[in-house]
């Protein structure tokens, strides 16, 4: 569970916001994780992410440029620009927004394939 791979199998090029369990952020404010973006992928385009702590969890959002968009129930701020905060740092600048995530089990799946 080193690596999370993320697949575009989809026609048009995604961006992806993942969140990763990271143990300082809970030091910094009580809930350890970490929310990144953007993965930026071509049709038929592979990037791994680390998974420092080898947790089982990992939480991910998409976004197609036709207007796809891959969710769940995990809610997380994110920004149009590239970035990385802790979770629980909420913030009430315009340029966050919420997202839902969708939950993968690494232990079951090494990674998430667009289609």
């Amino acid at each position: 569970m080193a690596d999370v791979r993320f697949t575009n199998s989809h026609s048009v090029s995604i961006s992806v916001a993942y969140m990763r369990y990271d143990p300082a952020c809970g030091a910094d404010c009580g809930d350890p994780w970490d929310v990144l973006g953007w993965v930026n992928l071509a049709p038929n385009q592979t990037q791994t992410r680390p998974n420092p702590t080898g947790n089982r969890f990992f939480y991910y959002y998409a976004e197609g440029v036709d207007g796809s968009v891959w969710s769940g129930n995990f809610s997380a701020q994110v920004t149009r620009e590239v970035f990385e905060k802790c979770a629980c740092l909420g913030t009430t600048s315009p340029i966050w927004f919420n997202v839902g995530m969708r939950e993968l089990d690494l232990n079951q799946f090494g990674g998430v394939n667009f289609t």
